[in-house]
């Protein structure tokens, strides 16, 4: 008899779960309270452990077949820059960059899954004949509210964040640190830019949001000002950033905690989305190889929590890094030294044999 899964939320971590189980032969019910999955999203840099776990899982070449998949020769250099626009630092160009659309993700990942829309999850009898229960149901997740508690629920960061795609490649590509803010501006593919602008804050924003970002960032050197010119109003995303604390399992009993749910972390270093991904292909392979449903989720969490934890921190310490509202002059002399010594060493290294 096939084993019976359900999963409750239907987004990266979900669906690359669902795609996982059923993989290895399980019985796969998805629920979600949305009407739909998301039709809009900024563009996902695919980590190499993300592209392993999306082949793992069957999805990689449906990923790549769909209109929102680039693949971009990464041979020009990122630059770190400050308001004024004098360059801090410049990185050379290291390994190519697959860029893949949030929306044509998620339906790659939803071809031949169960989905079952606009469902509040919860009913005990949606859950009681399975095998395993997955919580993929977000940052706010109740999953993990009901099975470990209120005192693990998502804490504020103290900062919010604007993000979306502007029409057209740019010349140049980076991050722009201030005291409190940042800007960054990434290749969306061959035609398009991905844009991002945090501020350390502790509420949210009423729209419009183009105003906003007109206040805070409309002063910022010619490369943020252009970005800015292209940006259509009805396709900002604007949020609070949180994150998960520190929790004690990712697992109890019957029930597993994957992306958001689990370990969700500031957006700095750019992994949610791909450590997600690589979640649902451990977990699935995790329990087709153990003797027990058990045995199966001690092993996914001995092999992803630490590993999540650790990025957690480090994405909340690099947003506080590039955000520092004491002691930019001093962070800012120290980035532009090691952009000399970089400078220096780059060709010399570049040229050896």
């Amino acid at each position: 008899m096939k084993r019976a899964a359900v999963i409750i939320g239907a987004g990266i971590g979900g669906l690359s779960t669902a795609q996982a189980l059923k993989r290895h032969g399980w019985s796969v019910t998805v629920l979600e309270q949305s009407a739909a999955l998301p039709a809009s999203g900024t563009m996902l840099g695919m980590w190499p452990a993300a592209l392993e776990a999306l082949g793992d899982i069957g999805v990689v070449e449906a990923s790549r077949r769909t209109d929102g998949w680039a693949h971009i020769a990464a041979d020009a250099s990122t630059r770190l820059w400050t308001p004024a626009g004098r360059t801090l630092l410049t990185a050379p160009g290291g390994a190519d960059l697959h860029l893949v659309s949030r929306p044509a993700l998620l339906a790659a990942l939803a071809e031949g899954v169960d989905i079952t829309f606009n469902t509040q999850v919860f009913e005990p009898e949606q859950i009681s004949d399975a095998d395993l229960v997955v919580g993929a149901d977000g940052t706010f997740s109740r999953t993990r509210q009901l099975i470990l508690g209120d005192r693990f629920s998502a804490r504020s960061l103290g900062a919010v964040a604007w993000r979306g795609t502007v029409q057209g490649a740019v010349a140049e590509h980076g991050e722009t640190w201030a005291s409190g803010a940042l800007f960054g501006i990434t290749p969306a593919g061959p035609d398009a830019t991905n844009w991002y602008a945090s501020l350390r804050s502790d509420r949210t924003f009423a729209g419009p949001h183009l105003p906003h970002l007109q206040r805070y960032f409309g002063s910022w050197h010619r490369s943020v000002q252009d970005v800015l010119a292209g940006i259509d109003e009805d396709a900002i995303l604007h949020h609070g950033l949180f994150e998960t604390p520190k929790l004690p399992s990712f697992v109890r009993g019957r029930t597993a905690l994957v992306g958001d749910a689990a370990h969700a972390m500031a957006p700095f270093l750019g992994r949610g989305a791909c450590e997600a991904i690589v979640d649902g292909a451990t977990l699935g392979r995790c329990v087709a190889q153990a003797a027990s449903v058990e045995s199966g989720l001690t092993a996914y969490d001995r092999a992803r929590r630490k590993r999540t934890q650790r990025l957690v921190l480090s994405s909340r310490l690099m947003g506080r890094f590039a955000m520092l509202e004491a002691g930019a002059a001093p962070r800012n002399a120290a980035m532009a030294a090691v952009g000399s010594v970089s400078r220096i060493i780059s060709p010399k290294l570049r040229s050896q044999p």
